[in-house]
């Protein structure tokens, strides 16, 4: 599995984390948004494009991508003020991503 990790600070206060991870199907990716969704049913959500969720003090997106025919890539982009805050949510969303692909490496 490929994954690119990338935080910078661009202002004292405010942070930003991006995370891009290669998974094995779209399905994953799909299932994986749907998830995303449900845990932050309460929160301020825009599905166009991407999945952006605004959290207090900051917002992430979620966002599947395909490169050429057999590379698929979740990239989870997080951007807040405070730098715990936006690893914790890092560190959540990852979770709710290795169990997603976790219980799709199980059914096949």
């Amino acid at each position: 599995m490929l994954t690119i990790d990338k935080t910078t600070n661009t202002k004292s206060t405010c942070y930003k984390l991006d995370k891009i991870t290669e998974v094995k199907s779209i399905l994953v990716c799909n299932k994986f948004v749907n998830w995303v969704i449900g845990e932050f049913d309460l929160y301020l959500k825009n599905e166009s494009e991407e999945l952006k969720v605004y959290f207090p003090n900051g917002w992430f997106c979620v966002r599947s991508f395909i490169k050429g025919d057999q590379f698929y890539f979740v990239e989870i982009k997080i951007e807040g003020k405070s730098k715990i805050a936006c690893e914790i949510l890092m560190i959540r969303l990852i979770r709710i991503l290795d169990q997603v692909v976790n219980l799709s490496t199980k059914k096949n």
